[in-house]
């Protein structure tokens, strides 16, 4: 048994697992959710996220199958953010937060093995063996790329030149990269190519003649040749623009001249894009070409110049086809008329407005579409908070609708629930499908308040000055919970004398910087006194402040 055991020992520690030995206190790797590893040819780069950095951090290199480290590493740098105005400069909310090693100078170049060391919880060493593996060889660089011959869309062959060398990382020299391989990236397409023993190359390259445009200037397609670990904007890689002679017209044939469909669904549409060619006939676009329809995706041709597009069916606007952005076709386009099968939906989005009473009013226009006979349609009045996913009903309409199409309005007034979003939505039946809902941009007010107010002095005699304080506040769309003074606004004063029930204005003022205001009255009898922000500007609420009885002697 005790053979057995020290078995599991040396097999575990072979595997690189950290065993925890029953001591005073239980000994564990400071960082037990792991971390990033991973190297870039010349420096090791790791990433403990926003834990502290483990204590005497170092990272053992070692030949691949080799036990015996032929480098130690234990002087790091912070990453270089990449980025830093990302998602702002003045918040970046997704900070650098890894580390790496300077430049490597190995003696040999090849692959190595690179173990991970730290300290853990009682000092005792924690290894991470393999955590991450170096290719130490030499580092590719394309110095010249030259692209012979001007391609049109029968004829897209095209001779690629280029020159690349290899930097040495133990020395920092350079020589011509003997069969090498790199990538010649085209839009949507990456071929590798491979230098000759002088790091040479040449050889014909044919486009698909399906590339986008993405000349700078006029049209034509990018290339770049970029060393196979590299990004294609690397410093490494060199781009050139080829332009391209776009002459043919192209045609969109579509098989039928009219979709039916369900209102809101999407109906299918095949068709034939053709070019006309030199020689005066006309042909298949190139296989891959993509084609759009109006806001319902895009697709690719086949051999035959043959595609399928997807119509939406937006009540009864017309579908549009097209080819744009080609770098080898002059653009084209084909209408095709759309005829929603029965079905009911709205169009146009929904009227909203929020006064400044708390009240929303709404107002959508449903229609309907080859009803075989009348119909009532239920529709539900829904509202998502802003910052929610979820849909709450907080109405439901239903109205008649006549045989045939028809368009009726939808209305509801309903009390404001807060900031967010509205939407009035068919629920549609197995006979009547449903259609688009009725959405509505965001709909919200700012909250206000009166929450100091005062009429003093209490109890005042007869023909004496009384003066009317308060603050009027305000919240903010995103932060309906902080308040702050609310300047520049008019407040009017209310007074009521006693024993009547009507409020008459007393007068109005307006609102200091800070949201305080300030009102002088010539006491006569006794009365309450209020203010009210019922004014408001077109996105705040109204606010009413506290009632302040005052006797008069």
């Amino acid at each position: 048994m005790r053979k057995r055991s020290l078995a599991a020992l040396c097999t575990a520690t072979a595997l690189g697992v950290v065993l925890a030995i029953p001591t005073a206190a239980l000994a564990a790797d400071p960082h037990p959710s792991g971390f990033k590893a991973w190297t870039d040819g010349t420096r090791i780069h790791l990433d403990f996220g926003s834990a502290p950095l483990p204590k005497h951090l170092k990272a053992q290199i070692r030949k691949a199958g080799s036990s015996t480290p032929v480098a130690t590493v234990t002087s790091f740098e912070s990453t270089p953010d990449e980025d830093p105005c990302s998602p702002s400069c003045e918040d970046d909310t997704d900070p650098e937060t890894g580390i790496r090693s300077a430049p490597l100078r190995l003696a040999d170049l090849g692959t190595y093995s690179v173990d991970v060391v730290y300290d853990g919880t009682l000092s005792e060493p924690i290894v991470h063996k393999d955590k991450t593996t170096l290719t130490y060889g030499l580092i590719p660089r394309v110095t010249a790329l030259t692209v012979v011959g001007r391609p049109d869309v029968e004829h897209r062959t095209v001779t690629i030149k280029a020159d690349a060398v290899g930097r040495d990382p133990r020395n920092d020299t350079e020589q011509p990269l003997p069969n090498g391989k790199l990538i010649l990236d085209t839009a949507g397409a990456s071929t590798p190519l491979f230098t000759d023993a002088a790091g040479h190359i040449e050889t014909p390259f044919t486009f698909t003649g399906a590339e986008k445009n993405e000349a700078s200037s006029g049209t034509g397609v990018r290339v770049t040749l970029r060393p196979e670990n590299e990004q294609a904007n690397s410093p490494l890689g060199q781009s050139r623009d080829i332009h391209t002679t776009q002459g043919p017209a192209s045609r969109i044939t579509l098989d039928t001249a009219k979709v039916s469909a369900p209102d809101g669904s999407k109906a299918p549409v095949s068709g034939r894009l053709t070019f006309k060619g030199a020689d005066g006939t006309m042909k298949p676009a190139p296989a891959g070409t993509w084609v759009q329809s109006r806001n319902g995706g895009r697709t690719q041709t086949g051999e035959d110049g043959r595609f399928t597009a997807q119509i939406p069916v937006d009540g009864r606007i017309s579908g549009l086809v097209t080819l744009t952005g080609s770098a080898w076709l002059a653009s084209s386009y084909a209408t095709v008329a759309v005829d929603p099968s029965t079905s009911a939906g709205f169009h146009g989005g929904l009227t909203t407005t929020v006064t400044q009473d708390r009240k929303v009013s709404l107002t959508g226009r449903l229609s309907a579409y080859d009803l075989p006979a009348p119909a009532k349609l239920k529709v539900l009045v829904e509202f998502q908070r802003s910052g929610s996913s979820e849909w709450i009903t907080k109405a439901t309409r239903e109205g008649a609708a006549p045989a045939g199409d028809s368009t009726r309005a939808v209305t509801a007034a309903l009390p404001y629930p807060g900031p967010g979003y509205w939407r009035m939505r068919y629920v549609g039946t197995p006979e009547i499908p449903a259609g688009p809902a009725g959405m509505s941009s965001l709909a919200a007010r700012v909250n206000t308040a009166i929450p100091e107010f005062n009429a003093a002095p209490e109890p005042v005699k007869a023909g004496r000055p009384i003066t009317v304080t308060g603050k009027l506040t305000h919240t903010r769309y995103s932060n309906e919970t902080t308040w702050s003074g609310y300047g520049n606004q008019p407040v009017r004063i209310y007074f009521r004398a006693t024993g009547t029930t009507t409020w008459a204005a007393a007068g109005t003022t307006t609102t200091a910087a800070d949201g305080t205001f300030k009102k002088a009255f010539t006491a006569t009898k006794d009365g309450t006194w209020q203010a009210r922000y019922d004014q408001a500007a077109y996105d705040h609420f109204a606010a009413t402040s506290r009632e302040d009885l005052v006797d008069v002697q």
